[in-house]
């Protein structure tokens, strides 16, 4: 899923990749952990792109890291957005970032100047050990093996069943929904038929 043109499109920008929507989206999709919004007043555009000074969208981004009151959010969900760089705003491959400069006046004649950057995609998780990646498959592959995942799986599957956020009193529920998928080797159709069994037969 996490390589597909759906996923990429939906977590970009019209025109650019967004590291920070991506990574968002894994944070709390895939490990259901809440991220804050940005503080009120606080800005969330990038630096302009400048022929000048042309600079990635990792680099771009860093701009967050050096402001505390962003930090904190950004360290959180930009590194792992990094590691699907290599993914355009379609979901397209590609190997560097390429940015268009057009001139200034609309009326001139010269054509628009092209600039390719390398592209570094090394990313990770914060919070969970040897998460370094730098592909969607290895980033899957972490997921995959990490225990916040897996009940985030579970808790998930419940919203979508119960058609509402899990409250104190479903946390048996869901306990034992995960044990049964745990045992299962995490088959999904367990995890289906522990869920059904446990909300009917509680």
């Amino acid at each position: 899923m996490l390589g597909q043109a759906l996923f990429l499109t939906l977590t970009a920008s019209p025109s650019d990749t967004s590291p920070t929507a991506r990574g968002l989206f894994v944070r709390e999709h895939f490990l259901c952990q809440h991220v804050a919004d940005p503080p009120p007043g606080v800005s969330t555009n990038l630096p302009p792109l400048v022929q000048s000074k042309p600079q990635t969208n990792r680099e771009r981004l860093s701009v967050h890291v050096a402001d505390p009151s962003c930090a904190a959010c950004h360290n959180a969900v930009d590194p792992i957005g990094f590691g699907f760089e290599k993914f355009d705003a379609i979901g397209r491959r590609r190997e560097r970032a390429k940015l268009v400069f057009y001139p200034l006046d609309r009326k001139s004649k010269e054509p628009p100047k092209t600039l390719e950057l390398d592209l570094d995609t090394s990313g990770w998780i914060s919070g969970i050990p040897d998460s370094k990646f730098s592909s969607p498959r290895e980033l899957g592959a972490i997921l995959a093996r990490t225990p916040q995942c897996h009940d985030c799986i579970v808790k998930q599957y419940f919203r979508y069943v119960a058609g509402r956020p899990e409250t104190n009193a479903d946390r048996p529920l869901i306990r034992r929904v995960s044990e049964d998928f745990r045992n299962s080797k995490f088959q999904f159709k367990q995890l289906i038929v522990s869920m059904m069994v446990a909300r009917e037969f509680p």
